[in-house]
């Protein structure tokens, strides 16, 4: 869905299953993308979230040929069972399962919150069927617990955990802070749409993080690095993020990365900034990989998760929906100065990651550990 955060995953799962499981073709039943072989993306752009009744069929018949020369289906990462409908793909790869007899894993992924009573039911009957579910909450294994779940539950983390890895690097030193006289580098991302808030708290959060990030680059030596992290044309982040590229752009130097530059791109630009404002859940792991302290706006739960997890301090935390523009520019400000970071060792959130992995009944014995600094 032209996302960095789910491109991040196809970037991980090419490397680990490879890596761990001994995989030797992996194919993603995805649209090409810039940072995997054309040939590891079996789906053709024109199917891929296709709407229509010609669109969602010729994206089944695509993905159940990808199943056709497959020995084994895994769901990787992201917040994959909310919903389901009637005549779900995920009913299709159940079905594969349980004829074929090729085994159906889960790893790094969120279970609930349900849409609906009837997504659960359908969701809950599917997942009863997977072999293995690593998980990337807790809040998720606690769902999978009671509903009587009878496979292998991994209580482990969030994929992108093990990116730098992927991309043949170690976890980077902590970002320090600017030298006194040297201009800081503020990397942004935005939430284009947001499903579950009504238009005018979108409309204030959205005022109240243009404005804060203008003020801070009108009392501060600080650019920034806007990052378009979704490009979708509907689902995308690219209004959004241009609203702000122009608030700011007579003020300070801007640099824009997108979706469309890969995953590489993202990471190698998130480790130039000093700061961070995020509202992508995938943009504040980034920032936290990479050692940049940062603010994430929890609009969901699922980053209300991952700040309690890495134990974000409190200094570092905006609301929800934050309405002053002021508070934004004083939480910003006070990174700049500060030296507070989250609890958990970044080592310890991409050891939980490959888990996902080390804990499958098929990891192999001689798996590799993580890449040396």
């Amino acid at each position: 869905m032209e996302n960095v955060g789910d491109n991040a995953f196809c970037v991980v799962l090419d490397w680990a299953t490879r890596a761990y499981w001994g995989a030797v073709q992996p194919v993603f039943a995805a649209p090409p993308m810039v940072d995997l072989p054309r040939e590891t993306t079996g789906m053709s752009a024109r199917w891929h979230g296709a709407g229509g009744t010609t669109g969602r069929a010729g994206s089944l018949l695509s993905k159940a040929a990808l199943l056709s020369r497959s020995s084994m289906l895994v769901f990787g990462g992201g917040s994959v069972f909310r919903d389901m409908g009637p005549l779900s793909e995920k009913k299709l790869f159940a079905l594969f399962s349980r004829f074929s007899g090729h085994p159906m894993a889960a790893v790094g992924v969120s279970v609930g919150p349900f849409l609906s009573a009837a997504a659960e039911r359908r969701l809950l009957e599917v997942l009863r069927r997977i072999d293995v579910i690593g998980v990337r909450d807790a809040a998720s294994a606690e769902v999978l617990r009671r509903s009587g779940y009878p496979g292998l539950l991994i209580s482990a983390g969030d994929l992108a955990g093990l990116l730098p890895e992927a991309l043949g690097e170690p976890v980077p030193p902590r970002r320090p802070r600017p030298a006194p006289g040297v201009r800081a580098r503020l990397g942004v991302t935005l939430l284009g749409v947001d499903y579950e808030a009504a238009a005018p708290e979108v409309r204030r959060r959205e005022d109240a993080l243009v404005e804060g990030v203008r003020a801070l680059v009108l009392k501060e030596p600080v650019d920034v690095t806007v990052f378009v992290f979704n490009t979708h044309p509907e689902h995308g982040d690219e209004q959004v993020s241009e609203r702000l590229r122009a608030a700011v752009s007579d003020h300070c130097d801007v640099r824009v990365v997108t979706a469309r530059d890969g995953v590489r791109a993202c990471w190698d630009e998130m480790k130039r900034c000093d700061l961070g404002l995020h509202m992508r859940l995938h943009g504040a792991i980034f920032a936290y990989l990479a050692g940049v302290p940062f603010a994430l706006v929890p609009y969901q739960k699922k980053c209300d998760d991952f700040l309690d997890e890495i134990e974000q301090p409190p200094s570092l935390r905006l609301g929800r929906v934050p309405e002053d523009p002021a508070e934004v520019t004083r939480v910003l400000a006070g990174m700049l100065t500060g030296d507070q970071v989250p609890g958990l060792p970044r080592e310890d959130f991409a050891e939980r990651a490959r888990w996902n992995f080390t804990r499958a009944p098929w990891a192999l014995s001689a798996a590799p550990g993580p890449t040396p600094g």
